[in-house]
């Protein structure tokens, strides 16, 4: 580091225990304070709102700032009431005049930005770790290098936060992230503000916890070479075998010397036989590893940390399909085991040559027969791909399927007290059947196979939400205007009447259009707005990779995220509690 020091004045000029204005010539203003023979200097702009410091009060060698009672230490810089520190100068006095050195030692300044942001996201302070992440992109270190700017490292550093703190694994505040992150690089959003959200989603959620105890340990004390030799063999093997025992801390520990190893590829590979077993926590198995390989790409330095936390995630999730409801799906596997794909067993389930599409009326009879219920779907999916259908078309019909199911949620299951249905258990069979997809692109044929009937079953089981009748359009718009001011009014009818006149491309503006609202005002739990977000992002998805996309996936998102829905209800919780303690029976469920 360069030095850089710059005359003060004489010494004389300053009062001991008195806090002064300096400025340099670039008119950048410097807090000194003389204090036991040394000067002190401080920034004068105080790190919370820029108040001058130099206008505050000095005791016991604390500088209190005069406007909202921030205290830093002279000595270091520290804060100890408030929160981010100030950044501190080296001086000197020479020949009896002060001398201050604006170089900044870059390394020292990141550790330091880096400590402050990581405090504000452990105590969910959101304002602060944005005025922490700008001041990192402040440094120039990854300005342009991606379409996050000078806020990639500040992401960067939230995602491997938020993997290493997530008590049991890779949460909605990271699959929030991911959507977020593709947002930005889009144009859809700005940075800042999707700084601010995410930084809120995963603070919330591990507020005050520290690292996950003993899964950042590695398994035993082999040596890199004994490592790389064991890796060659069986460890993707290990990792399944550790998930399916739920020896999670071995599962998460191995997963970071396979990703160290064997890259974001390896990871992928272990854990997919894994994931195409079963349907996980209500589809968040899938969904959630989708979200994390796509956040390994995006930061490579945390790859190790966002993996290690969707296997901590996929150890600890539920093995839904192994449950007694899911009797049709799990027959449908089975049957399914024993069927002869077509296509070698190492071919990529989107370039089987063989994989036959599936369109037409052909699609229209498949998507009515999944939508009939959990053994329709599953078993009409194994025929279609016994007759050589590819799992990834049928996929896609799967999921225009769960848009429809979405766009036919009965809002009144949200206002019973004896149930506990909400829009968000529908909207999952949407994001899975779109993780599915993007999982099964780079999946073996058998595992994509399984993934169509997982989906199927899924989309199936759920028509208990349907209502007795779809949702109704307006006939007159409403108050005018567009589709954003109709959603804004919150006036569902009048929005789908809107998007049922938009051609392919007015409907793919309208997603970039709705985004902002559905990352900033449809919610205010991060759980809703993380629903909101990856609903419109599986939405837009299904829809962009659809041959013949309809209005389907626009009406879904608007059936979603318009209507203002409560996010908390005392009384349906207590209804169900007291429900439960009377008669001992769970409350009422879509299956």
């Amino acid at each position: 580091m360069k030095s850089d020091w710059i005359d003060l004045g004489p010494l004389s000029e300053f009062p001991a225990e008195v806090p002064v204005l300096r400025k340099d010539d670039a008119g950048r203003r410097f807090a000194c304070v003389l204090r036991g023979g040394e000067v002190h200097a401080l920034d004068d702009r105080c790190p919370h709102q820029g108040y001058p410091l130099s206008q505050g009060a000095l005791r016991d060698g604390v500088l209190t700032c005069a406007w909202h009672n921030w205290k830093f230490e002279l000595a270091s810089g520290a804060c100890t009431f408030g929160g981010e520190p100030v950044r501190r100068y080296a001086t000197r006095i020479d020949d009896g005049r002060v001398q201050l050195n604006r170089a900044v030692d870059t390394a020292a300044e990141v550790r330091r930005l880096v400590a402050g942001l990581r405090e504000a996201v452990v105590r969910d302070e959101p304002a602060r770790a944005l005025r922490e992440g700008l001041r990192l992109g402040a440094l120039g270190l990854h300005r342009g290098e991606t379409g996050l700017g000078s806020l990639h490292l500040a992401f960067e550093v939230l995602a491997r936060d938020g993997a290493e703190r997530a008590e049991y694994g890779f949460d909605h505040g990271l699959a929030l992230l991911a959507d977020l992150c593709a947002w930005v690089e889009r144009g859809w959003i700005p940075a800042e503000e999707a700084f601010v959200v995410a930084a809120h989603a995963i603070g919330e959620a591990s507020t005050r916890l520290g690292p996950r105890g003993k899964g950042h340990g590695k398994v035993g004390a082999r040596s890199p070479l004994a490592r790389i030799a064991d890796f060659e063999l069986d460890e993707p093997t290990k990792v399944s075998e550790a998930l399916a025992a739920e020896r999670r801390d071995e599962a998460e520990a191995r997963m970071r010397e396979l990703v160290e190893i064997r890259g974001t590829a390896g990871a992928r590979r272990a854990l997919m036989p894994f994931v195409a077993q079963h349907l996980y926590d209500y589809g968040h198995g899938a969904i959630f590893l989708s979200k994390a390989l796509e956040l390994a790409e995006r930061f490579s330095s945390a790859a190790d940390e966002v993996l290690a936390a969707s296997t901590v995630q996929l150890a600890w999730a539920t093995a839904d399909t192994s449950l007694p409801p899911f009797t049709a799906t799990r027959a449908a596997l089975a049957r399914l085991a024993d069927l002869a794909l077509p296509g070698p067993d190492g071919a990529a389930a989107a370039t089987r040559p063989d994989a036959a599409p599936l369109e037409g009326a052909e699609r229209a009879a498949f998507e009515a027969e999944v939508l009939a219920g959990e053994q329709p779907a599953v078993e009409a999916t194994v025929r279609w791909l016994a007759r050589g259908a590819g799992p990834l078309a049928l996929l896609g019909a799967i999921g225009h399927a769960a848009a429809v199911r979405l766009a036919r949620f009965d809002s009144a299951w949200e206002a019973r007290l004896d149930a506990e249905v909400g829009v968000l258990d529908v909207t999952h069979a949407v994001t899975f059947a779109e993780a599915a997809a993007a999982l099964g692109r780079e999946a073996l044929p058998r595992e994509a196979a399984q993934l169509a009937v997982l989906a199927a079953g899924f989309v199936g089981k759920l028509r208990k939400a349907d209502a007795a009748a779809p949702q109704a359009s307006s006939t007159t718009h409403g108050r005018g205007g567009g589709l954003l001011q109709a959603v804004e009014a919150r006036d569902v009818g009048a929005a789908l009447a809107i998007a049922r006149e938009l051609d392919a491309a007015g409907r793919r503006r309208a997603f970039a259009e709705l985004a902002p609202f559905a990352a900033f005002d449809a919610a205010v739990r991060p759980i809703f707005t993380a629903h909101a977000v990856k609903t419109l992002e599986a939405l837009e998805r299904l829809e962009s990779s659809d041959p013949r996309p309809d209005g389907a996936y626009l009406a879904a998102l608007l059936t979603h995220v318009v209507p203002v829905r409560r996010e908390l209800s005392a009384r349906r919780i207590a209804a169900v509690a007291k429900k439960f303690m009377s008669d001992g029976r769970p409350p009422d469920g879509l299956y």
